[in-house]
């Protein structure tokens, strides 16, 4: 599996004196000792780490001697904190966020744009330019983006094989069709499975986007406008309706994200939505690797596959003073740097079986690291094209779009036109104005 012989890799510790100082890139010409000491607070997970981070972060502290690190213990998604911790005058000075939050947070005054860092930095223009623009507003760049986990569809090649399907679906009712053939009752065998129970609008978005629509616009005044009852939306869900209707989705409607991953590492899910950095879950529930298949989404009415890219991207606090936003940029360009990532991917290649990323970099592929199956690195270079971020305010709006997807599953007798409708209402009379007024430029 993995790229490279294991045996002959240079251990971690000879790995780490290769490191050249990247960290110092925009203030080179100032010597260390000349600069005035800096505390920078950062949000971590745990305070425990492993010996490849716990190395890492002292070759950074040896580099820039200037800088002490104030770790607080921040559990959860510490990203999804941050705006609110801004406005409370407790935030880090940097922070690693999720794509999905950058939409509202670049437009919110709460990140320092980059552009006096990156454009001294000979790095910068490695960068995937997908994943720049996608953090850049009014020519300023206010994201780094730093992991990179694909939505792509997985599916179960032994129960393709075992129900006689050799071509793999390349749209809704082509999905449909391979989904009756492979579902077993009987054995436990769900054709087709989505999220019914929780967060249904994190998989309901890309149908939607595959019928041509969205859930929401984003007006250039960075306000939105909900689009429920777009066309699309009702494509989407009576899709949603014919797979319940045939009888091809997971029996249990309560079963949770978690189940879900889980069920399809037990070989029970023929086809599901599914993350690049999933893979690894479904191994360790004993799933073997060659089985695991994965692909863009069949496409819906408007012909394309589209989906979504996740991922995370360091951002800097605008209120901290100007030393610990210096501080934070020697941080960030460290952390996402050509040899910190050619350290860090190839000391997680010793760990098992790998995920399928993309790193956000031109001069560099997860493919250096590890061998895939040749469909894995096709599909990760057609998303890189095909993704797009979540829909517009979802952090805001998602819970409306939940409620009603799950009505539509639930009860065969929904109408998803009244249900979409009443949910776009109860959404514009709860959260619409205040998103817009606190998004409104």
């Amino acid at each position: 599996m993995k790229k490279r012989s294991l045996a002959i890799l240079l251990s971690l510790s000879m790995a780490v004196g290769t490191f050249v100082g990247t960290g110092t890139t925009v203030f080179a010409e100032e010597k260390s000792e000349d600069k005035e000491p800096v505390e920078l607070t950062l949000w971590v997970t745990s305070r425990a780490e492993d010996d490849f981070e716990a190395e890492m972060e002292a070759k950074f502290l040896e580099d820039h001697p200037w800088i002490t690190l104030n770790k607080v213990v921040k559990e959860g998604d510490p990203g999804n904190e941050f705006y609110q911790a801004v406005a409370a005058g407790n935030a880090p000075d940097l922070v690693e966020c999720s794509f999905t939050m950058m939409n509202t947070y670049m437009k919110s005054g709460i990140l320092e744009p980059l552009n006096a860092y990156t454009e001294k930095w000979d790095e910068w223009e490695n960068f995937t330019d997908e994943y720049v623009n996608m953090f850049t507003l009014n020519d300023n760049i206010y994201g780094i983006p730093s992991t990179v986990a694909p939505m792509l569809f997985g599916y179960n090649k032994a129960l393709f094989e075992e129900a006689g399907i050799e071509k793999l679906p390349e749209t809704w009712e082509e999905a449909l069709e391979a989904a009756k053939k492979i579902n077993n009752p009987e054995n436990q065998v769900t054709g087709y499975a989505t999220l019914a129970a929780e967060w249904t609008e994190w998989f309901f978005q890309y149908y939607v986007w595959q019928a041509g629509g969205d859930l929401t616009k984003q007006n250039d005044d960075g306000t939105a406008e909900l689009t429920f009852t777009d066309p699309a939306v009702m494509e989407a869900a009576k899709y949603y309706q014919e797979l319940r209707k045939e009888n091809v989705l997971q029996s249990d409607l309560t079963l949770k994200f978690t189940d879900l991953v889980t069920n399809f590492g037990l070989g029970k899910i023929g086809m599901m939505p599914f993350a690049a950095d999933w893979v690894k879950d479904a191994v360790a529930q004993g799933m073997d690797p060659d089985d695991l298949g994965l692909m863009l989404p069949p496409a819906g009415p408007s012909g394309e596959r589209t989906t979504a890219i996740a991922g995370t991207t360091y951002v800097i606090n605008a209120k901290s003073d100007q030393a610990r936003k210096d501080a934070a940029w020697e941080y960030i360009s460290f952390k996402t740097g050509k040899e910190y990532m050619e350290n860090y991917y190839t000391n997680l290649a010793t760990k098992g079986a790998p995920n399928p990323m993309i790193i956000p970099r031109d001069d560099m592929t997860i493919t250096d690291f590890y061998e895939f199956p040749e469909e894995y690195s096709a599909v990760l270079e057609e998303a890189k094209t095909n993704g797009r971020l979540e829909f517009y305010g979802k952090a805001d709006f998602g819970a409306y779009v939940d409620r009603a997807v799950q009505k539509i599953l639930v009860d065969p007798n929904a109408d998803p036109e009244k249900e979409f409708a009443n949910a776009q209402k109860q959404c514009e009379d709860e959260v619409l104005e205040s998103f817009n007024e606190a998004n409104k430029k």
